[in-house]
């Protein structure tokens, strides 16, 4: 597991590329653990690797820096080649990972709702733009997809 890197994880700023925001002065540290709460309030008695696998699973921006989904969107192989240098990181430093692809899907889908979240909370207007309405319908699908709860998800999502 990370040592010592895994304390510059607040020094590792989200949002650089979306200017609205820039005030948010958000870090993948304080993002992780947004994601491990999001876990607590959808999962009855999460597994330790999915915990674990939620705590960690943007650690790797500790070396290779914040993509920004933009970027991954409008140059899919930009993003692949930093897909591959993430699994080296993840190799290299031993990161926790969750166990199943059921855990992958779910620690995607907090991982998108903290952001839509963090833009509810900073720049809700923003969320009539056509990125984050489609973000909107993908968490909705992804939450019915898991069976959470619906009612936590419209309340998480400020409808």
């Amino acid at each position: 597991m990370l040592t010592t890197p895994q304390f510059y994880a607040g020094n590792v700023r989200r949002w650089q590329s979306y200017p609205a925001m820039w005030h948010s002065n958000d870090c993948i540290k304080g993002h992780q653990v947004r994601c491990v709460g999001l876990i607590y309030d959808f999962v009855q008695r999460p597994s330790v690797t999915l915990i674990e696998g939620t705590r960690w699973h943007d650690q790797p921006e500790v070396i290779l820096g914040d993509m920004p989904f933009t970027a991954k969107r409008d140059w899919p192989y930009l993003a692949e080649v930093y897909a591959s240098a993430e699994r080296v990181v993840i190799d290299r430093y031993n990161v926790p990972q969750p166990a199943t692809d059921w855990e992958r899907h779910v620690v995607k889908f907090v991982d998108n709702l903290d952001a839509y979240m963090m833009v509810l909370e900073y720049a809700p207007d923003d969320l009539d733009l056509p990125d984050w309405t489609d973000a909107n319908d993908v968490l909705y699908a992804s939450c019915r997809s898991l069976a959470f709860d619906m009612d936590l998800m419209r309340a998480k999502m400020g409808d």
